[in-house]
């Protein structure tokens, strides 16, 4: 009865294991996971730094290194060569270099700026103060206008009286009349006014401005810069600067830019300060380069930072120019009722007293 029942067991258990190879689930990889090839860790082999300050060392052992044998089991090794280079470049665009030092060509172009900046203002200031002045200055002028235009009204009323008493007692004698001393006195010009100088300024094409320090009048193009313009006007040339340094400083033709998950990483490097996009009014760094797509822009491709102006121009009045066309634009839009045209800059902390 013993050995009849064990026989009675054996065909559950093979039941049982029937079943649980049924019940067995299956593994299937996405088309990304198929592309692997290598097998991603957790815990990377080396650290961030050491990787980023190392990897374009990176090589495939060659004979001439004293291997007896090579092989290659998953490619060839071309195609591992390949591989590998193309690895190198993906890393060189999205990895940071951490020892970059900002070369001698950035730290003189960033001294003319500051330079040049500081004059641009200063001259704004001189402007708006002789502005100030006319304005305090012109209804003395207004009445001294007025008093030469009385005057001149009252000689060419005597004139005329004297002309008419000379032609009566010319046509008395039988002469032509003389031009009396009272006729020329008539023929005064006016007084040359200042402000006929001045041009349109809302019509004007701002880039076919010469003077970018006066266009009339003694008028800079920036004089109705406020401080988001200025603002503005930095972060143009700041963008524009740290583009064109980084393609220097590395010399790399692989590197074809900073991409923008590290921007803010060499903004501080460079300039020595945090670049807070909040600061603009907007939530990410790709809106922030949205706004001086004027001066960079971001490849789709590899979300790189590329320049949109020449690395060395002879003046730096395009960036007054490009602010000033984008300020009327703003103005425009602003006055059309688009609220989201203006700019939500945190304006600077007044200390009271």
């Amino acid at each position: 009865e013993g050995m009849e029942d064990d026989e009675k067991e054996e065909p559950e258990e093979e039941e049982k294991d029937d079943k649980m190879d049924e019940d067995a689930p299956r593994v299937e990889l996405t088309a990304e996971e198929k592309k692997l090839i290598f097998r991603e860790n957790p815990v990377p082999d080396l650290t961030s730094y050491a990787l980023s300050t190392s990897f374009t060392k990176f090589s495939l052992p060659d004979r001439d290194e004293g291997f007896d044998e090579l092989r290659f089991e998953w490619a060839s090794q071309q195609k591992c060569k390949d591989y590998l280079r193309q690895w190198i470049q993906d890393k060189k665009t999205t990895t940071r270099i951490e020892d970059l030092t900002p070369g001698e060509w950035f730290a003189n172009k960033w001294k003319e700026w500051q330079k040049t900046l500081q004059s641009w203002h200063a001259k704004q200031n001189a402007y708006k103060a002789a502005i100030a002045k006319q304005a305090q200055e012109r209804p003395s002028k207004e009445a001294r206008k007025a008093a030469a235009a009385a005057a001149r009204e009252a000689r060419a009323k005597a004139a005329a009286e004297a002309a008419a008493a000379a032609a009566e007692k010319a046509e008395g004698e039988g002469k032509p009349a003389e031009e009396t001393p009272e006729q020329a006195a008539g023929k005064e010009e006016q007084e040359p006014d200042s402000d006929d100088e001045k041009v349109d300024f809302e019509k004007l094409d701002v880039f076919s401005v010469e003077d970018i320090l006066n266009i009339g009048g003694g008028e800079p193009l920036f004089s109705s810069f406020g401080f988001e313009d200025w603002t503005m006007m930095s972060l143009r040339f700041e963008m524009h600067l740290l583009a064109h340094s980084f393609k220097r400083d590395v010399n790399d033709m692989d590197r074809m830019g900073i991409h923008v998950e590290h921007l803010g990483f060499y903004y501080n490097k460079y300039f020595k300060k945090a670049l807070n996009h909040k600061f603009y009014g907007v939530d990410t760094i790709q809106e922030l380069l949205e706004m001086t797509r004027d001066t960079v822009a971001v490849t789709r491709k590899g979300k790189v930072v590329e320049p949109q102006l020449p690395d060395d121009m002879e003046s730096l009045g395009i960036f007054v120019m490009l602010t000033e066309e984008a300020r009327r634009d703003r103005a425009r839009r602003v006055d059309m009722g688009d609220e989201t045209a203006r700019l939500k800059l945190s304006q600077p902390q007044v200390p009271q007293a």
